[in-house]
């Protein structure tokens, strides 16, 4: 009898303990050198553009062309708005801010000379428009008008001074003031009372070394579910690129605690952060994927007191973008990657 239930309690305690998730590769379609240079995803369609734009059903992968060429190539930069319409960024010669309307995708455009891989939605004070980082040097905000088609209004919210550029781009309550702030590439920027009066920049973390060096993709979590907001960032666009999640202090203004990765294994241009439980156990794990390299696809398992595993999921074919959404609907965070020779959903098997 007690070996019949110390076998149950065993057989009940594996049962319980998360499984380490299984991803299955399941090409969605192949794409033959195409590049896409930017995404949005939304409730059940992910859009893709570069040198035309496209849109994916999820989950059934059905694709529609929405441009089939486009006349000058978009850039990363861009965004997909509530109304459907997408503002996206033009490359040269005029690098111009585009807004297309919704189905008949007329171009119309928000301004010239605008060079963002770093954009999106934002309502600041009520007002509804477009934050970017324009050259890796100023944070714009671009209100839309009543009438779209009509010039968009235009906010300088902040200018850097700085030895990097800078990248990587959100919206937090980062001091608990009730008021949205911004995230951009080391820094935060605390909002203003109102619209009018100018905002503040306080520094995160210095990664100022090489003019690259901030280009960042981040996100602010509570990544330990212990009601603290962590900030996570990784260098995008460098060989041998830093990993590490940082601290928020007592007092946001002062420089944030650093915990490096140690286990990043020399990260190669790692254009895309993810932040997911891919495997149950309560804890945000982290996403990271390759641009450069033998493009690897990497969860760092989040294994509890501030440790992270790094466990290979895929490699082989440098990853333009990677992204995380539950494709099938079966309550199992999946990844879905944008790679030059295929789209591919990675299904979570765990």
């Amino acid at each position: 009898m007690l070996i019949r239930l110390a076998s149950w309690l065993l057989c009940a305690g594996a049962l319980a303990i998360p499984q380490e998730p299984r991803f299955i590769e399941r090409r969605i379609q192949n794409l033959h050198g195409e590049p896409f240079a930017g995404y949005a995803l939304a409730p059940g369609m992910l859009t893709a553009w570069g040198n035309r734009v496209v849109q994916w059903g999820i989950p059934s992968g059905k694709m529609q062309v929405l441009i089939p060429r486009a006349a000058v190539a978009f850039g990363e930069g861009g965004c997909l708005l509530d109304s459907g319409a997408l503002v996206l960024n033009e490359g040269p010669p005029e690098r111009s801010l585009v807004w297309l309307q919704t189905r008949s995708w007329k171009r119309h455009v928000i301004d010239t000379g605008v060079d963002a891989a770093d954009t999106m939605p934002a309502t600041l004070f009520g007002r509804r428009g477009i934050l970017l980082i324009h050259r890796g040097a100023q944070v714009r905000f671009y209100e839309i008008p009543a009438d779209p088609t009509q010039p968009w209004h235009r906010t300088e919210i902040y200018s850097f001074y700085t030895p990097s550029q800078q990248g990587g781009l959100g919206m937090a309550d980062v001091d608990g003031d009730g008021i949205p702030d911004i995230l951009a590439g080391n820094d935060w920027i605390k909002a203003p009372a109102s619209f009018e009066l100018p905002w503040h920049l306080f520094a995160i973390e210095l990664w100022n070394e090489e003019l690259s060096s901030a280009l960042l993709r981040e996100k602010l979590v509570d990544l330990f579910a212990a009601g603290a907001q962590n900030l996570v960032a990784v260098q995008r666009s460098l060989p041998g690129a830093r990993l590490a999640w940082f601290e928020k202090p007592p007092d946001p203004k002062q420089l944030w605690i650093e915990h490096r990765l140690e286990g990043a294994l020399a990260l190669d241009r790692p254009n895309s952060l993810q932040i997911a439980d891919f495997d149950g156990d309560g804890r945000l794990d982290l996403l990271v994927a390759e641009r450069g390299g033998t493009g690897r696809l990497i969860v760092f398992h989040n294994a509890g007191g501030g440790r992270f595993e790094p466990r290979t999921v895929a490699s082989g074919e440098p990853v333009q973008h990677a992204i995380v959404t539950d494709w099938n609907s079966d309550g199992r965070p999946d990844i879905v990657t944008l790679r030059k020779d295929a789209i591919s959903w990675w299904q979570n098997r765990r």
